[in-house]
């Protein structure tokens, strides 16, 4: 039986590539050691446009725990005050530091 070859990558842009990535993310059964590198690599984007895209379609958790764990910090999720949201913010944040925490990554 003759060996398929692989299908190269398709040259996706803006709502298309979105809604393969949606689609793709949620067929994943793990998660890759970096999603901005495993995102960027699929679709032949950068990793600025990878973040931001990632960020569009509900990552942005994920991708700060991601990048809590490469540098060794701890993390928690925690309730903002204003909004009634879960955060992620680092193990030991005040109270008072969780008004407004959105870090960017």
């Amino acid at each position: 039986m003759p060996e398929r070859k692989r299908q190269s990558k398709k040259k996706l842009a803006g709502k298309a590539r979105i809604a393969d990535a949606t689609r793709w993310l949620q067929q994943l059964r793990t998660r890759p050691a970096s999603l901005v590198d495993a995102y960027s690599k699929r679709y032949a984007v950068t990793k600025l446009v990878a973040k931001e895209e990632l960020i569009a379609i509900g990552y942005y958790d994920d991708l700060l725990i991601q990048e809590y764990e490469n540098e060794g910090i701890e993390w928690e999720y925690r309730v903002e005050p204003r909004s009634g949201e879960m955060i992620v913010v680092p193990i030991g944040t005040e109270e008072h530091e969780l008004y407004g925490h959105y870090q960017t990554i």
